[in-house]
Order: structure tokens, then C-alpha cells, then sequence
């Protein structure tokens, strides 16, 4: 399949293998997760430019909601399950993640969607989970929106805010 990929012009995504590093880690603005894209390289110069996404490094460190919010160059990320009042919604319900590195941009943040919220960091994001998530699945496949990475589930972007309807 590489070598198809390759007499087709370059090592695109869904490469297997054919582009060797550099890659970097970028934090999808869709659903928080971390992805490694390669950079065009002269063994693939016709490789994609990687998205402007945030290093999925960068702000992670600051846990405290106020720190993050105040930092520049960093947003806040809330899961909406803390508006639930469900035992399942206890969980990690805040994230810092980096700002889209061409941003920050500044505007207003009321119906960004998920790319156009994350190049702003006056705005904070609201993700969820579906509702079914870390429940038994019956199925013989996993459904597409359960990740089984030890029962967690996928987030998927719900809305962005301003930074002053942060709970």
C-alpha cells in the first residue's frame, strides 16, 4: 500500500509506515485527542502541511481553571457532562489545551464551530460524551463513537463560549 501511496504522488494520510519522522502530536479540536502528522520531508516532499492544531503538549500542565483561562496562548476545555448531576459526570470535567497556532484570534465565541473555537483563547469549549458511554456494548464491534482505551469514551466538540459562562 506504501509503495501505491508513493507512485501516487507523495505519503499521504492513512500512510502505512512509507514517510519517516519528523511527525508532530497535534490536539484535534473535534475531540480533544491527540494525532501524529508528518511533515513534508525531502524522502516526501509531497506529504500534506499538518493542520495549524494546537501541540498536544502544550498548556496540559495547568490544571487549575483560572490559571489556564488567564494564560495566554491557552483555552479552556470543559466536558458538558459537568452540567449533569449524574455519578457518572464526576469525572474529569476540565481540560487546558493550547491555542491553534495561528491563532489567538480574537471575536466573538457564541456558534464557532470546533477548528474556529480552538484559535481562540478568551473562548472555552463544551464536549460530550455519548450518552451510552462506559456502558457494557453489546455488539460484537465496538460502535463508532466508543473508544474502549479501558473503558473511556470519545469526546466530540458541543459548543463553543465565552470565557465568562465558565462554571
Amino acid at each position: 500500500m506504501a509503495a501505491a501511496l508513493a507512485a501516487l504522488g507523495g505519503c499521504g494520510a492513512g500512510d502505512d509506515g512509507g514517510c519517516p519522522e519528523p511527525a508532530v502530536a497535534l490536539r484535534n479540536p473535534r475531540t480533544l485527542g491527540c494525532e501524529e502528522w508528518h511533515v513534508p520531508s525531502a524522502v516526501c516532499p509531497d506529504e500534506p502541511a499538518p493542520p495549524t492544531w494546537a501541540a498536544c503538549g502544550a498548556c496540559t500542565a495547568r490544571r487549575d481553571p483560572a490559571a489556564c483561562l488567564a494564560e495566554p496562548g491557552c483555552r479552556g476545555a470543559y466536558d458538558a457532562c459537568l452540567l449533569d448531576e449524574s455519578e457518572v459526570c464526576r469525572a474529569t470535567t476540565f481540560v487546558c489545551v493550547g491555542v491553534d497556532r495561528a491563532g489567538p484570534v480574537a471575536g466573538a465565541c457564541a456558534d464557532l464551530d470546533a477548528v474556529a473555537c480552538s484559535s481562540r483563547d478568551d473562548c472555552i469549549a463544551w464536549y460530550q460524551r455519548h450518552p451510552t458511554c462506559g456502558e457494557q456494548d453489546e455488539e460484537p464491534e465496538p460502535r463508532p463513537y466508543y473508544q474502549p482505551n479501558q473503558g473511556s469514551c470519545a469526546l466530540s466538540f458541543h459548543a463553543c463560549a465565552d470565557e465568562a459562562t465558565a462554571p
